[in-house]
């Protein structure tokens, strides 16, 4: 499956005519980026466990979470948003990297408004959307590595976000 994603992309890069200079150097600055991202993505997963330990009957503290993760979440968002890879390898993966966010916000919404309406299939919505954030982050993880591996890039110092 990994091999199979580094053909994809690697038949990517060429269909589009972009050097593997380019990805390379792409790939170096998005990995130097995400790495200032990772204290967010582990917090954000901190929370989901928090909530998901709660198995949803705890209203007020799910609730809470949320309020408390929202705007980390939307700050991550906005600095996510502003970051533009220059190869079509890495904004692929960037923007399944923005999609989980995205999805995250819909997942708190869902609980959010499962809560105020007594609409509790909503709450189930909101767990699938934390577990797809999850699995997502993961995904977009391996990506990177099978590129890094491919390209022979290693993470190094992080960067101001």
């Amino acid at each position: 499956m990994a091999l199979l994603r580094v053909l994809a992309v690697a038949l990517l890069a060429v269909a589009c005519g972009t050097p593997s200079s380019m990805v390379r150097t792409d790939l170096q600055a998005y990995v130097d980026r995400i790495q200032t991202w990772a204290p967010v993505e582990a917090e954000t997963q901190r929370t989901i466990e928090r909530i998901i330990r709660t198995q949803f009957v705890d209203e007020a503290e799910v609730l809470h979470q949320i309020a408390d993760c929202r705007p980390r979440v939307l700050a991550h968002l906005e600095r996510v948003r502003a970051y533009s890879p220059r190869s079509p390898a890495i904004e692929q993966i960037h923007q399944r990297y923005i999609a989980a966010w995205q999805g995250l916000l819909g997942g708190f919404d869902a609980i959010e408004g499962g809560f105020g309406s007594g609409d509790y299939t909503k709450l189930a919505v909101g767990r699938q959307a934390m577990e797809t954030w999850q699995a997502s982050i993961v995904r977009v993880a391996d990506d990177l590595r099978d590129l890094m591996d491919e390209f022979g890039v290693s993470p190094r110092g992080t960067t101001e976000s």
